[in-house]
């Protein structure tokens, strides 16, 4: 039989070439699957963007310095595939979208915080680089309106498992439009873009348009 190639690899210990370098054989052991597993469900979990079931509460396990950095950087490399495929699987769901210009021209994220409260509601949301997100807490009408379409309808039952009896929120749940968002907790057909408003009473509308005029 063939003698097989071996990989190595090399850990530089205080960072630099010209200092201690540990030189190791390459092999991924139940160990390091065991922490893959660990470090790919809480990413999961953090990002709140999915339900994780897994049947095993996988353990970090006891690992070199070494093969710790060994595995970060794959899984460095696992979030850049992953999203450049489209699946936000390792990304946070609140991720703030550029809604004003500074004095120098720059585009930067405010941040700010949307509420809408009015006909028994009393709402929490942001505005995302990928749409609008209703933050847990947030307290929505229980009762549709009669003229609800079909796609608020459709916007409750699949949400329903992140809203309690009492109409509150539980969890972060994205949107893809700011009047999607409102037309779900007010549970009729909405303009979100005038429904949601900061604490001073400033309309999402207003500051969307506040920025493109300045930039």
């Amino acid at each position: 039989m063939a003698t097989r190639g071996k990989s190595i690899h090399l850990f530089l210990m205080d960072g630099t070439p010209t200092e201690r370098v540990k030189v190791t054989l390459a092999n991924w052991t139940g160990v390091a699957l065991s922490y893959l597993e660990n470090r790919f469900c809480n990413l999961t979990i953090a990002t709140k963007r999915y339900i994780v079931k897994n049947g095993n509460d996988p353990s970090p396990g006891h690992i070199t310095e070494e093969k710790e950095s060994e595995l970060e950087e794959f899984v460095d490399y696992a979030k850049i595939i992953m999203g450049t495929l489209g699946y936000k699987v390792f990304e946070p769901l609140l991720q703030m979208a550029p809604t004003a210009t500074d004095a120098d021209g720059v585009v930067s994220e405010t941040g700010a915080v949307f509420g809408i409260n009015r006909s028994g509601t009393d709402a929490k949301g942001m505005l995302t680089s990928e749409g609008f997100v209703v933050l847990a807490g947030s307290v929505i009408r229980k009762e549709l309106v009669p003229s609800a379409s079909d796609s608020i309808k459709a916007s409750r039952e699949n949400n329903k498992e992140s809203v309690d009896e009492s109409g509150i929120v539980t969890k972060d749940i994205l949107f893809r439009t700011p009047s999607g968002a409102s037309a779900f907790v007010l549970g009729a057909p909405t303009n979100g873009n005038v429904e949601w408003k900061t604490a001073d009473g400033k309309k999402l509308k207003d500051i969307e348009d506040a920025a493109s005029e300045s930039a």
